[in-house]
């Protein structure tokens, strides 16, 4: 008996060692080279890759298309599966290679029809454009036709391989982008649906986000009215704009076994609709020399996205001849999207701008394919999509096209149909690409003349001194008739565009665009700070209507209170702020709970006790904050029982904005009947709270409430949401401090994808990170290693001179034209 076991413990032992060998083949196999010479067809000259202690590439050629190139190399090296599943999504063919559970998202890009934009665009691009797409595309596909027998294992789990790139895949890889940061049709009809259920006074109440927290950059008519400097460049917006709003749950998620494809379908596919449901936004901000120690301009920026396994961006430094460009491109696009060159610095937050419209279409009961327009009955287009479904078969859909755009809701004879300036003409080929190569304030507004978007707060800065911003998008101007319709339920301060309009007739369709001249737009401004973080960029003085779906203010407010202490600032106190935990917001409605308690009391014993001890809270959402956790419920509760008498029990709130003006005015339009007033609907809310928390944290003791308990990040990749597979692919979870309203909005799957820090003083004084690493590869030693400093919000030095790379250096590999 003993033999026996002896011989199956060995036998035991041999199968673990060969099933790691295999994993560990299977991880390493796919490696990439990053020493030595190898040679590419289609280069023109000696191209050198050095890689860094992260493994950033520096590439040093002798043209445009020759660092293309091999960027494109390089980047494949890192990052071919996730580039090869971002184009998949866009086009809707995510199903070729899990199967049907991928089928309603594949529908969803059909109907947006981003792959019928992006093939069309490509004839669009200008001849530079082109030819950076052309060389980039050629860069990956080197890579892909060397490494077919040892392709990242993802391919290898999914049993597939990776087709040839295409410029037009680099126009979905925008697209994709453009659909994350643009998408507001769903809240257009949310608010439609919200009119409807609540009337038009408490709508109007609802939709209307005046307050003295905002910052507008242009348009200014009012001095700025909270606790900011008069002197800095802030104003009081005086109209209507809005918060985004959803009284809609979560979409479910599927139930399935652990496997590749289906946590592919039910996590990556998942996260497409919530980083654009997220709505968390991102931050930047400039300062002139009066405002910095060296004397000269600093720029920060950091996006807030969705965060997952790999990061969205990839950090990679560029050289050819005198131009020198470092910083954050996104995996399937030539170039710098974010970062610096020799002489300027440029980073990007959201504007928010509302470029797409849904357009109520009546259709014909007696021929559902025709709608009506001006009196007469038009026939709608179809598009004819076929879907391929792996081990299934073909899925056909037929996309209704009206005058406006694809139809993406309908009901019996009503329908709503977009249009989307991301699928007009151009959309998707004019972009942000020639902004890497201006040396100057005229030379970086003219390369932005034509870009379409996703429209961005884009903040500037110079060697010579100069600061700036402005919004570079094609945004529409509307035709709009009498607004609202007589017969609409929508109350009058919605803007035309902020809700379905009517297409039946001519009195609402674009007039063209705002002309570049009059976008919002400043240089040098009085005060010498520019800040945007989503919110208000545009105060009642300007001219055109730009969004009515914007973040709250919070960020902005206190990026702006950091600023005007009156420090001159060095690169780390930049980078310290982007790491501030303070929630403007969740401040205001401490101080409202306990002014309240001193009139009402609570119920619960545990209520009264968390209210006293908001009297010294400074607002930080850290880990070990119980505070943080009770006032993020007690808002969650109060804007619930705000709107359950008209949404019943779901997870209908208001927006912040709504929550802190029902704070400040206590209107009694709102008040729901069973309260006597305010300060008992607030308390009985923060009773609310403590019942929610005694349930979801499953204690009765308030000392485990704290915020790391509850708000822990993980970042999955796209096979490896659940189960074994998350253990081994994503990262997480870990508590960690931070939430939406931060600046440092970093909340359970959406966070700062990106921090930098620009020094124009001194380039290699600056800081660039990435959440995870620059591979996407499990084997290599890059998959998370910018993970640990990221969290610990530790920045990252970005070397730039060649001597700081020199230093740095760990690997160096020479590309070779074929043949020599």
């Amino acid at each position: 008996m003993r033999r026996v076991i002896r011989y199956i413990l060995v036998v035991l032992v041999l199968l673990i060692l060969v099933a790691a060998g295999t994993g560990w083949w299977l991880l390493h196999r796919s490696l990439p080279q990053m020493d030595g010479t190898l040679q590419l067809a289609g280069l023109k000259s000696e191209v050198v890759i050095r890689r860094d202690t992260f493994g950033v590439p520096h590439i040093t050629a002798q043209s445009h298309e020759d660092v293309c190139m091999a960027q494109g190399y390089a980047m494949a090296q890192d990052r071919l599966w996730q580039m090869d599943v971002v184009r998949r999504a866009a086009a809707g063919r995510i199903s070729e290679i899990v199967g049907p559970l991928a089928i309603a998202s594949d529908r969803n890009f059909r109907t947006l029809g981003l792959a019928e934009a992006a093939e069309r665009d490509v004839a669009l691009l200008d001849p530079d454009e082109k030819s950076m797409l052309e060389a980039y595309a050629q860069g990956v596909n080197a890579y892909i036709d060397g490494h077919l027998d040892r392709l990242p294992i993802e391919f290898t789990m999914l049993r597939y391989q990776p087709e040839h790139w295409r410029p037009a895949d680099t126009l979905l890889v925008v697209g994709y982008m453009y659909q994350t940061l643009t998408s507001t049709w769903r809240g257009e009809l949310a608010r439609l649906d919200a009119s409807r259920r609540i009337g038009k006074e408490r709508a109007a109440f609802l939709f209307d986000d005046d307050t003295p927290y905002e910052h507008p950059i242009v348009g200014m008519t009012a001095p700025p009215a909270n606790k900011v400097a008069a002197s800095l460049p802030s104003g009081s917006q005086k109209d209507s704009r809005f918060t985004p709003y959803s009284s809609q749950p979560d979409p479910p998620r599927i139930s399935a076994p652990d496997d590749a494809a289906w946590t592919l379908a039910n996590g990556v596919l998942g996260e497409f609709d919530d980083a654009v449901r997220a709505g968390i936004g991102s931050n930047n901000w400039v300062v002139d020399g009066s405002h910095t120690a060296s004397g000269k301009p600093m720029l920060a920026n950091d996006t807030h996205l969705t965060l997952n396994v790999p990061d969205i961006w990839y950090l990679v430094h560029m050289t050819v001849g005198n131009l020198s460009t470092e910083g954050f491109t996104l995996p399937g696009a030539p170039g710098i999207v974010i970062g610096h060159n020799n002489s300027i610095a440029w980073g990007f937050t959201n504007d928010g701008a509302d470029v797409q419209d849904l357009y109520e279409e009546t259709f014909n009961p007696a021929n559902a394919m025709e709608y009506r327009v001006s009196g007469q009955w038009a026939q709608a287009q179809i598009r004819h999509e076929t879907i391929l479904v792996k081990g299934k078969s073909p899925e056909n859909l037929d996309v209704v096209v009206t005058r406006h755009g694809p139809v993406m809701s309908r009901k019996g004879d009503t329908a709503y149909a977009l249009r989307w300036t991301a699928t007009e003409p151009g959309g998707l080929a004019h972009s942000y690409f020639k902004i890497q190569f201006a040396n100057n304030w005229q030379e970086f507004r003219e390369d932005l003349r034509d870009a379409f978007g996703p429209a961005q707060n884009a903040v500037y800065a110079d060697t010579a001194g100069h600061i700036g911003f402005i919004v570079a998008a094609k945004i529409p101007i509307r035709k709009c008739g009498a607004w609202p319709p007589a017969d609409s339920p929508l109350p009058a301060n919605i803007p035309c565009g902020g809700a379905p309009m009517p297409g039946k007739n001519s009195e609402y369709e674009w007039q063209g665009y705002i002309p570049f001249d009059e976008l919002p737009q400043v240089l040098d401004p009085p005060g010498g700070i520019i800040a945007t973080a989503n919110s208000q960029v545009a105060g009642s003085g300007y001219p055109h209507y730009l969004s009515a779906f914007l973040a709250p203010p919070w960020r902005t407010d206190r990026i702006f209170t950091l600023l005007s202490k009156g420090k001159k600032f060095a690169p780390e106190d930049f980078a310290a702020i982007q790491g501030d935990v303070v929630q403007e917001f969740n401040l205001i409605l401490a101080e409202a709970l306990v002014k309240a308690a001193s009139s009402t009391k609570p119920v619960d014993p545990r209520t009264n006790r968390l209210i006293g001890m908001l009297s010294n809270w400074d607002g930080r959402m850290t880990p070990d904050s119980v505070e943080a956790t009770f006032v993020d419920q007690v808002g969650a509760a109060f804007g619930h029982i705000l709107l359950q008498p008209y949404y019943g029990e779901t997870s209908a709130t208001g927006g912040e904005i709504f929550l802190e003006r029902i704070l400040r005015e206590k209107p009694a339009v709102w008040l729901p009947p069973d309260s006597h007033n305010y300060d008992e609907l607030l308390i009985n809310s923060a009773d609310r709270a403590v019942a929610d928390l005694t349930s979801s944290m499953n204690q009765t003791d308030i000392s485990v409430w704290t915020w790391g308990n509850r708000n822990k990040l993980l970042m999955t990749h796209p096979l490896g949401s659940s189960g074994i597979l998350a253990r081994i692919f994503s990262l997480g979870p870990v508590a960690h401090a931070g939430a939406p309203g931060c600046i440092d909005a970093l909340g359970r799957t959406e966070g700062p994808s990106m921090r930098l820090v620009a020094d124009l003083s001194n380039w290699d004084n600056s800081f660039m990170e990435i959440t995870t690493g620059e591979s996407g590869q499990l084997g290599s030693e890059h998959y998370s290693d910018q993970y640990p400093s990221w969290l610990a919000r530790t920045p990252l030095p970005a070397p730039y001179t060649d001597a700081a790379v020199q230093r740095v250096t760990v690997h160096t590999l020479r590309l070779e034209p074929a043949g020599h």
